[in-house]
């Protein structure tokens, strides 16, 4: 007999609109776990996860929607929101200083992707200006740095949906059209693409590890794929109960992943064979966005996965994990 699915480890409670975006952070002084989370009023907060309340909040995108929240070198945080804007905030030591920032100029709703190489070298995909375009910006400089295209003979893929880097050399991008395709940033030309969904791929994720990708979309499945010898292949088709997905996970250790559906549920799936493993049941909304920790040094739980919805809240689990 089937374990019954789990209940939330807790929850994070007041945020002042539906929940964009949720990272996991660690500061590197090692003292306390953080989640940051964004909303659809621009608002960023840095909850402590002992505590379980919001400590700081940051207010720099005029009210305008956060798309994606990413951590940079040396405790610095990006939000990207629907203004247009990517800042950099210093938050240590008590600050909520803007350090950087950009002028995408593109209003699209597709998140950007960030490549942090070093101290001092990060690079920042988004949508383009142009329909199918994806731009890479040098953090440092400000510079687009590359600009990728489609041939003007070829068909067009739609608007950007999505991005992730795979390295400095290739860039994923998920497609209104359903496409995935693979940039290689040392040409700026298509390295591979394969239409794998009938409908706007809205999230995607990859593993470096095991060079195998992770899809989903408007429709009803999700898909796994990998990129060998320069090809796009199709792994495994997994139909889903419910249409619509709002983001997928990977897990660091490569063995689950999971998405956040419109139908309110979050799902589980072994990485490996794309085996479906439970289904989460607390929000009352669809479930915009997740993030996966790293193994965590201050809780009882070795893991938690985070997930945040359209209904204001944030929920915590652990899952396949053994309590310390």
């Amino acid at each position: 007999m089937a374990r019954p699915a789990p209940d939330p480890v807790f929850v994070l409670r007041g945020s002042i609109d539906a929940v964009n975006s949720v990272r996991f952070y660690s500061p590197s002084n090692g003292s306390q776990e953080y989640l940051l989370s964004g909303c659809v009023s621009g608002e960023v907060r840095i909850w402590n996860l002992s505590s379980r309340r919001s400590e700081v909040t940051l207010n720099g995108h005029h009210g305008k929607g956060i798309l994606e929240l990413q951590l940079l070198k040396k405790d610095k945080i990006l939000s990207h929101g629907r203004d247009n804007q990517i800042l950099v905030w210093d938050v240590t030591e008590g600050r909520k200083d803007i350090v950087s920032s950009i002028d995408t100029a593109s209003f699209s709703l597709c998140k950007c992707a960030v490549l942090s190489h070093d101290d001092r070298k990060c690079l920042i995909a988004v949508a383009g200006l142009e329909k199918s375009e994806v731009r890479v910006h040098d953090l440092e400089s400000k510079k687009v740095i590359h600009r990728l295209i489609p041939p003007t003979e070829h068909k067009s893929f739609g608007m950007p949906m999505c991005l992730k880097f795979i390295d400095s050399k290739q860039l994923v991008s998920g497609y209104e059209d359903g496409s995935i395709v693979v940039w290689n940033l040392e040409t700026n030309k298509i390295g591979t693409e394969k239409k794998l969904h009938s409908e706007p791929v809205m999230c995607l994720d990859y593993s470096i590890t095991s060079k195998k990708g992770v899809s989903g979309s408007a429709e009803d499945k999700l898909v796994s794929w990998m990129i060998e010898k320069g090809d796009l292949t199709t792994c495994c088709e997994v139909s889903l109960t419910n249409p619509g997905l709002s983001d997928v996970c990977i897990r660091q250790d490569d063995k689950i992943v999971t998405t956040a559906g419109w139908d309110n549920r979050i799902r589980l799936f072994g990485f490996k064979k794309m085996k479906p493993l439970a289904i989460l049941s607390y929000h009352t909304d669809s479930v915009h966005c997740l993030d996966s920790s790293q193994p965590l040094q201050h809780m009882q739980y070795q893991h938690l996965l985070a997930a945040g919805s359209k209904d204001k809240h944030i929920s915590l689990w652990s899952v396949y994990e053994t309590n310390r």
